[in-house]
């Protein structure tokens, strides 16, 4: 891919990308999934469900639901590697579009991973916040691709000043 110098809206909107990124991974903290078990309502963020994977059961399920949901405790590594892969690729690409185009698989797979894996009637604050970031990052990723090819770099506007 080409690389073009980067202008101060590419700029701009590279830094948003990467902070949103940062957030995600913030968000992985906040209760992700939430069911109800006796009345009371329980959730748990990927944190809790992570250390659920080596420890057992210490995430307060029954055990015929911890038994159904075992098989997607260790899917809970999907939500951390999307939004670091989508950080570090934010964060050390300036020039090329490759950013634009992991960032907008980023996106997809992060809210496909989400559906798939919480599923709609576990969702809770921190994987709806998650769903809207991501289609937020994926609305700045397609503008930035529009950014990269209509605007001219300022090395370009300052040739042309120049010869005038």
């Amino acid at each position: 891919m080409n690389k073009i110098p980067e202008n101060k809206t590419r700029k701009r909107l590279r830094t948003a990308m990467w902070v949103f990124y940062l957030l995600e991974i913030v968000l992985c903290s906040m209760p992700y999934y939430q069911y109800s078990m006796n009345g009371k309502i329980y959730s748990n963020s990927v944190f809790d469900m992570l250390s659920a994977l080596g420890a057992g059961n210490d995430i307060g399920l029954s055990s015929s639901e911890y038994s159904a949901i075992n098989t997607m405790i260790p899917l809970n590594f999907i939500f951390l590697v999307i939004p670091i892969v989508g950080f570090f690729f934010c964060v050390l690409d300036r020039q090329s579009n490759k950013k634009n185009v992991v960032s907008i698989l980023c996106c997809l797979l992060g809210v496909v991973s989400i559906l798939t894996i919480v599923t709609i009637n576990l969702i809770s604050l921190g994987s709806m916040l998650a769903l809207l970031l991501y289609i937020l990052i994926s609305f700045l990723t397609v503008f930035s691709i529009f950014a990269r090819f209509s605007a001219p770099s300022d090395k370009e506007k300052a040739e042309n000043i120049e010869k005038k």
